[in-house]
């Protein structure tokens, strides 16, 4: 999904440091591994952060979706689009005069609708963040509660081991 320049600038403000400084030295014309875009930063002495915050730093602008991710552990971002506004001029009758017209001053009650609107609009971006936190936590404690078990299975194998070679031993 492209995004504005102004839309991704928002988007950004909601990131950690370390993730707005690498969302500059992701590319845009291929996808490139964590180590690359690491590599990248240093090189311009952007951040000296590990690899590893990278990383995350990476999934968290991928959460946000203003990166992407379109080959595994390869990482990659949009062109901003601009939007480009094309007036055209109004023929003016020959005859006639051209009265200005007054814009309506900007009311307190429009601008506390825009407020709330923002406001919604952060509550549904973080909201959706959480989830992928809670996703990516839950995914995380299924990973350890499977090597729990493999542990323990090991373990129970190690005790079968000790108990034959003291069998033997005696």
């Amino acid at each position: 999904m492209a995004f504005t320049e102004c839309r991704i600038q928002q988007l950004l403000a909601g990131q950690s440091s370390t993730a707005r400084k690498i969302f500059e030295h992701v590319p845009i014309q291929q996808p490139w591994s964590a180590h690359d875009i690491h590599c990248a930063a240093l090189a311009a002495n952007a951040t000296s952060v590990a690899v590893h915050a990278v990383r995350r730093a990476l999934g968290e602008l991928k959460d946000a979706g203003i990166i992407r991710e379109p080959v595994g552990s390869k990482f990659q971002r949009d062109a901003v689009t601009t939007k480009l506004r094309i007036e055209k001029p109004m023929p003016k009758p020959a005859n006639e005069t051209v009265v200005p017209i007054k814009k309506p001053a900007v009311q307190a009650l429009d601008v506390l609708v825009a407020l709330s609107a923002e406001v919604v609009s952060l509550a549904d971006d973080i909201g959706a963040r959480l989830k992928a936190l809670a996703t990516r936590i839950e995914e995380v404690a299924l990973s350890v509660e499977v090597e729990r078990d493999t542990n323990a299975e090991a373990l129970d194998k190690l005790k079968q081991l000790q108990d034959l070679l003291k069998g033997i031993a005696q």
